[in-house]
């Protein structure tokens, strides 16, 4: 393993598969704060020296909010960049921002006046953060922590803005050129 270390990781295609949890509040305007459990796949491609373009497709679900007798489903599909922090440890640091869009299903989406409410709505939603990965061979890492800020604009008659913490670890699987 000290001899993987002496080099500074490339950057490189990447998938990876991660264990999510998001926080997230009801009813709207207060705190009955809940935490919804899911998944998170991605998959970075390069572009330029250590900037990947990364896709993401992620899915949460909570099956009672707390002061509700709903629970909710979320489905994000986002793109954006990603920051790689070269090292020449086996810990690789990160940043980065997606943008994309969410869609929240299974709960109660009201509507404005003179429109029925809906159990589904579809709106803007951003994902901005970054982690730390720790190499375990050339081509299998672990994702130790990645944390964010995730915002989207679902309707809830305050706003329509849902400003939420997401936490998630897991597996990565890198391509031909990485190495340490």
């Amino acid at each position: 393993m000290v001899a993987m270390a002496q080099q500074t990781p490339k950057n490189s295609i990447e998938a990876d598969v991660l264990f999510s949890a998001l926080h997230a509040n009801a009813p709207v305007g207060g705190c009955g704060c809940f935490w919804m459990a899911g998944g998170i796949g991605e998959v970075a491609i390069p572009i330029w020296r250590n900037f990947s373009f990364v896709g993401e497709g992620s899915g949460q679900h909570v099956d009672h909010i707390p002061g509700t007798d709903v629970g909710l489903g979320l489905i994000n599909g986002l793109g954006g960049l990603r920051l790689r922090v070269p090292t020449r440890t086996l810990f690789q640091p990160y940043a980065q921002a997606l943008f994309g869009g969410v869609h929240g299903f299974d709960s109660y989406f009201p509507a404005p006046a003179g429109k029925l409410p809906t159990s589904y709505d579809t709106s803007f939603a951003m994902a901005i953060g970054g982690g730390v990965d720790i190499a375990v061979s050339r081509h299998i890492w672990i994702r130790a922590v990645h944390v964010d800020y995730h915002h989207s604009e679902l309707r809830n008659l305050d706003g329509d803005r849902q400003n939420q913490f997401r936490i998630a670890g897991g597996i990565i699987f890198r391509g031909a050129g990485s190495h340490f």
